[in-house]
């Protein structure tokens, strides 16, 4: 069944989310409402697909799943003049949101790994791993005013057979048993309406939201740099302008921003 486009349409209404569009079957949801921000539509649009034959995740990786088994969302945001300077903490915001919304939803223990994967804890008999891949972009729309175009794909009831990588879960399989879709995207939006709010007025609570979630701080380990270079060390801050800090075996510090992070021990 898909999400209930009434329902979440009302559940949101009061939020910055004005059009809720749910479709069995698109190529890209970010693409669909980066085409719409080209064309002249208001910011504030959410699209819902059942299936996406041509999503991507960070670094134009694939990301897809069979029909049923993933919520596959994008919407858009007005990114005002004076907070574009900020616009790379969108997606770290929106990490915020889904954890959020997996704990409100299913009760899990799930956490960020930097900048946005969303993590669940492994317990015992079932699988813990990477259950949401997120994809923040910017569009500019007529008379030039930037739009943030967010994707989000949070895996659901996705089977071992069809999981993509060994580190990957969905929140049946970590435990969650038949998570309702319609749910997941009323708290994912109403959390990520509130976060949107913070990036733009208190960047200094959405940092901390953000550091409450992130179970990367504090964690050692192994970054993977430019040129295949590695970085070990202790991951032991996230900073103002959302860059993960690594102290290193001899104390030195190394400020990133980008970087393939992986955790040395359970988070």
């Amino acid at each position: 069944m898909l999400p209930d486009q009434a329902a979440i349409s009302a559940a949101v209404r009061g939020t910055r989310w004005h059009d809720v569009t749910v479709v069995e079957a698109t190529g890209s949801t970010n693409a669909d409402l980066a085409d719409g921000v080209r064309a002249g539509d208001e910011p504030g649009r959410v699209l819902i697909a059942d299936v996406q034959t041509a999503g991507r995740g960070r670094h134009l990786r694939p990301w897809s799943a069979p029909a049923g088994t993933q919520l596959s969302i994008s919407v858009t945001a007005a990114v005002p003049a004076e907070v574009a300077p900020r616009a790379g903490w969108l997606s770290l915001v929106t990490g915020v949101a889904a954890v959020r919304a997996v704990r409100e939803v299913t009760g899990l223990e799930v956490g960020l790994k930097w900048p946005n994967d969303v993590l669940l804890a492994a317990e015992p008999g079932k699988r813990g791993g990477k259950t949401a891949g997120i994809l923040s972009e910017l569009a500019t729309g007529p008379g030039g005013a930037l739009v943030a175009v967010i994707g989000t794909g949070l895996n659901t009831t996705l089977a071992a057979a069809d999981v993509p990588v060994d580190t990957a879960t969905s929140l049946q399989l970590a435990g969650a048993g038949d998570p309702d879709r319609t749910a997941l995207a009323i708290a994912y939006l109403r959390h990520l309406d509130a976060g949107l709010a913070a990036w733009a007025s208190d960047p200094a609570a959405a940092r901390a939201d953000y550091l409450s979630a992130c179970v990367t701080v504090g964690q050692e380990v192994t970054v993977q740099l430019p040129a295949d270079r590695l970085l070990h060390g202790t991951a032991v801050d996230v900073d103002a302008e959302g860059r993960i800090v690594v102290a290193d075996g001899a104390g030195a510090r190394h400020v990133l921003s980008a970087g393939d992070v992986t955790h040395l021990r359970p988070a």
